[in-house]
């Protein structure tokens, strides 16, 4: 099991995955696009908060299908 980590502004992404799948930072960048996207330029987001975004969970669950389905390449 490899464990991936992005830190950025107070918000840890973990990934858990085979050790033998590459390119899983390349995912924890496409969720940080998607969190900066959907709940960072949301006006009544503010840091602290829980992450609550519809928009966000729906796009999040979209990236992990296709990454699952298809793998790293076509992210």
């Amino acid at each position: 099991m490899t464990n991936y980590q992005l830190f950025v502004s107070g918000v840890k992404f973990i990934v858990i995955s085979d050790p033998k799948s590459p390119g899983m930072d390349i995912v924890l960048r496409k969720i940080y696009e998607l969190y900066a996207d959907y709940v960072l330029k949301n006006p009544f987001y503010s840091l602290e908060m829980p992450i609550r975004c519809e928009l966000f969970n729906e796009n999040l669950k979209s990236l992990l299908e296709m990454v699952e389905k298809t793998g790293i390449t076509n992210v």
